[in-house]
Parts: C-alpha cells; sequence; structure tokens
C-alpha cells in the first residue's frame, strides 16, 4: 500500500494504508487516493464507504491519539446515521468517538464547550 508524510509541528509523521483483508479493490483504490490527496468518495448506498473512511481513520490514528491537536470528522445527513456510524467507528478503530447533532444544543455551544468535548475525545 501506498505511504504519505503528514507534517506535525515541523515534524515528519509516515502515514501508512490500514486495510482490512476483506475489502474490495475500489475500496483499497478509494483509500489510497484518499491518503493522497483529499477525496469525496461518491458510491452508491450499501458499496462499502463507510469501510473507506474505518480504513482512512486507522490508516491516520497514531496522529489523533491524545495528546494531539488533530481531530476527525465523519459527517453524516441524519441524526439516526450519527449513531450508527459512531459505534460502528467504535467497533472497528481504538479511537474515542463524540457523536453530535442538533438535539443536543451544539448550535449554541460557546468554543469552551467545544475545547472540553476535544478534550474528552480522540475523534
Amino acid at each position: 500500500m501506498g505511504t504519505n508524510n503528514t507534517s506535525t509541528n515541523g515534524e515528519s509523521q509516515h502515514v501508512v494504508a490500514d486495510p482490512v483483508s476483506f475489502a474490495r479493490s475500489y475500496q483499497l483504490e478509494a483509500l489510497e487516493k484518499a491518503l493522497k490527496q483529499n477525496t469525496i468518495v461518491f458510491f452508491e448506498t450499501g458499496t462499502g464507504k463507510t469501510l473507506i473512511a474505518i480504513m482512512l481513520l486507522r490508516s491516520y490514528a497514531h496522529l489523533l491519539r491524545k495528546p494531539s491537536p488533530y481531530v476527525a470528522v465523519f459527517l453524516v445527513p441524519t441524526v439516526v446515521l450519527v449513531t450508527q456510524q459512531g459505534e460502528v467507528v467504535s467497533a472497528h478503530t481504538d479511537l474515542n468517538v463524540g457523536m453530535y447533532y442538533g438535539e443536543l444544543g451544539v448550535d449554541f455551544w460557546d468554543a469552551a464547550m467545544w475545547k472540553k468535548q476535544k478534550e474528552d475525545t480522540s475523534i
């Protein structure tokens, strides 16, 4: 699999793809592309976009674990998917997952509240 060099505070970090054995070739191709450049994956429902995201998060996990200034954000279009995808990310990575949506009042959180949330989670 390919690699990507990432800089953190002037230090070089080596990012290596972390594929799973059952990933399909097009998923691995999307992972490689995402490791090299900003990427939007546009596949039909049920084609494994979440698996690509999981593999990408696993590849960058060493940069996301505390203490770290970095965060990863996984956006979904509905509240139901927030819980569903949050649980999938939790199950398949060792990262702490925060799940946020409008009914929690996040639109009214100030910087201090967001900072606390960031400190409590690694993703």
